[in-house]
């Protein structure tokens, strides 16, 4: 399946891995922006490591947000308006990231928190409205 014939609705968080050649090519693909925005916009959890911020960047996802990234690309992630950490994992409301391959172990960790803690709020949400009566969503 290609990103054109995603719908990022049909997913409950997303991972996005780094690698520069791979991140280089995602932040400039239209339907991966897209992709990236929607899962804001729904405040879905996102794990995003090394390169991969490029992507949020590209988007216009990392004003204001705490966030690391491969060092490289310290200096994107600054002039796109983060707040840039150098440690090994940051965890910024829906969004987790790390800088390197030596970080996933922390990345993992944080990640499946992140994801934990986001599906146990939303069926929180769903359980709370259908006792209110409320047409659920996803």
């Amino acid at each position: 399946m290609t990103l054109s014939d995603v719908d990022p609705g049909t997913f409950a968080g997303a991972v996005f891995p780094g690698g520069a050649l791979n991140a280089d090519k995602l932040r400039v693909d239209q339907h991966a922006q897209r992709f990236v925005r929607h899962f804001q916009e729904h405040h879905m959890p996102m794990a995003v490591i090394c390169h991969a911020p490029w992507l949020l960047a590209a988007a216009g996802l990392v004003r204001g947000r705490k966030l690391t990234s491969y060092h490289t690309i310290r200096d994107d992630m600054v002039n796109a308006g983060a707040n840039w950490i150098d440690q090994e994992v940051v965890v910024d409301d829906n969004l987790v990231t790390s800088r390197q391959p030596s970080d996933i172990p922390a990345f993992n960790r944080e990640m499946i928190a992140l994801f934990s803690r986001m599906q146990a709020e939303r069926g929180q949400r769903v359980s709370e409205a259908v006792r209110e009566g409320e047409p659920s969503s996803r």
